[in-house]
């Protein structure tokens, strides 16, 4: 299996810099294709959230389809721009899809439906950390995570040089967890170093970091198997990013959300601590 479509999702007043920068060094691996997806509210839905705040008339829609347009150039430009300074060609690969270029897509309507059929048609969505201010950003990790069926790479304010230098991956034997390992062998594959992490829960004894290092010998992944001690009073999640910024990690693979997203909001959990907290990419499946 080959990781070939990487998928950006972005809207109007989102700075997709990071992302794309962090798109391109999987790409110098993976040679694959990079596809921007500017997601942008209609007229019609625009309109209906402001139908009890202001009268709507001719005037106002033609502002929105009017303000509209005129993100989706801002957008298209700063993409053009990025190709230029990275010298990465735009909407044209030559004829050879064994390469990395860029393309540009406008999309109508809301977040959820959009991202969830343009996602199933690609093989990573990436998106960046959420974001309190800007709703946008929480909107595409859920929907990545929960509707999609696709790996998601969530990047933060740092982007390694090299992602795939040292990949470290927090096994708990979930079927999160499988997921994850299973769409993201590719990847996992192409990394210098991995390492896999077992934190010692109550229920450490049901799933060894050493046989999941047995299965990615079978497929050419040389992993080393690491136990992971958590103190009294220190969270999981808390445990695998301090044991992942210990041993200089440039990705955390983890499943996401193997316990309910309503236990996680209201008792805390491993995914919404690594979530709000991590400083480095990570690979997350549900």
């Amino acid at each position: 299996m080959f990781l070939r479509c990487l998928l950006i999702p972005t809207a109007p007043g989102i700075d997709a810099t990071r992302r794309l920068d962090a798109a391109l060094r999987l790409c110098r691996r993976l040679h694959a294709h990079i596809g921007v997806a500017f997601m942008a509210p209609g007229p019609a839905d625009v309109l209906a959230g402001m139908a009890s705040l202001v009268p709507m008339d001719c005037t106002t829609i033609e502002a929105v389809e009017r303000g509209v347009r005129e993100a989706a150039t801002e957008g298209k430009a700063a993409l053009r721009a990025w190709c230029e300074r990275d010298e990465v060609p735009f909407a044209s690969s030559n004829g050879r899809l064994d390469t990395t270029f860029a393309t540009w897509t406008e999309l109508s309507g809301e977040v959820e439906p959009l991202l969830t059929l343009a996602g199933r048609v690609n093989d990573l969505v990436i998106v960046d950390q959420p974001d309190p201010r800007v709703p946008f950003t929480g909107r595409a990790l859920d929907t990545a995570l929960f509707s999609v069926g696709r790996p998601t790479l969530m990047i933060g304010d740092t982007v390694p040089h090299d992602l795939l230098d040292h990949v470290v991956i927090a096994w708990n034997g979930s079927l999160e967890a499988t997921r994850l390992i299973g769409q993201s062998i590719a990847l996992l594959h192409e990394a210098t170093r991995v390492t896999v992490v077992h934190a010692r829960t109550e229920r450490f004894e049901e799933a060894r970091a050493a046989d999941l290092c047995a299965y990615l010998r079978w497929h050419g992944i040389v992993a080393e198997a690491v136990s992971l001690p958590v103190e009294d009073g220190i969270s999981v999640g808390a445990a695998i990013l301090a044991e992942a910024d210990r041993r200089t990690a440039s990705m955390l693979a983890i499943g996401a959300y193997t316990h309910s997203r309503v236990r996680e909001f209201l008792l805390g959990g491993v995914t919404r601590h690594v979530v709000e907290h991590a400083r480095l990419p990570v690979l997350m499946a549900h």
